[in-house]
């Protein structure tokens, strides 16, 4: 007689677990007759009893509610469509922008990269505004003493 008393302890308290875990997991909206808090309460205080009427009672029969897809001819289906145009319109829109921006921007720094002093490839260049027809050997005594490679242009 005790085997029967703790296997059925074993049971209610397996039943109780189930109930619990299965009323926290269900999605609240399939949750009948009371909201899932107060569920769960019930399952926990009421042995036996409180599982087995969220079991059969208080546990929805497996679908939620579905919502509900206007058909392509009414008028909210019309209104979604034109404001769903009207983003596309607007991102198009946007994109060109983008795109003409990108090419300015390119534009620009090709034609920075063109007039770049250090793209120049013809000639010395000329730093102080006098000629380099002087003596090569001036310049590179004076770079050598001043330790700078700049007076080595040539």
């Amino acid at each position: 007689m005790g085997r029967w008393i703790i296997l059925g302890i074993v049971v209610a308290v397996a039943l109780t677990i189930y109930a619990v875990v299965d009323c926290a997991m269900t999605d609240g909206r399939r949750a009948r007759v009371l909201q899932k808090p107060i569920w769960i309460i019930v399952v926990l205080l009421i042995p036996v009893i409180g599982p087995l009427l969220w079991i059969f009672i208080g546990k929805g029969n497996g679908q939620a509610k579905a919502q509900r897809i206007p058909p392509e001819d009414s008028q909210v289906y019309g209104d979604t469509m034109t404001v769903r145009n009207e983003h596309d319109d607007r991102i198009a829109e946007l994109e060109e922008q983008m795109r003409l921006l990108d090419e300015e921007i390119e534009r620009d720094r090709q034609n920075t990269m063109r007039n770049h002093p250090s793209s120049h490839t013809g000639g010395a260049s000329v730093v102080d505004g006098e000629d380099d027809e002087g003596d090569d050997s001036d310049e590179t005594t004076d770079s050598e003493s001043n330790g700078d490679d700049e007076g080595r242009r040539q």
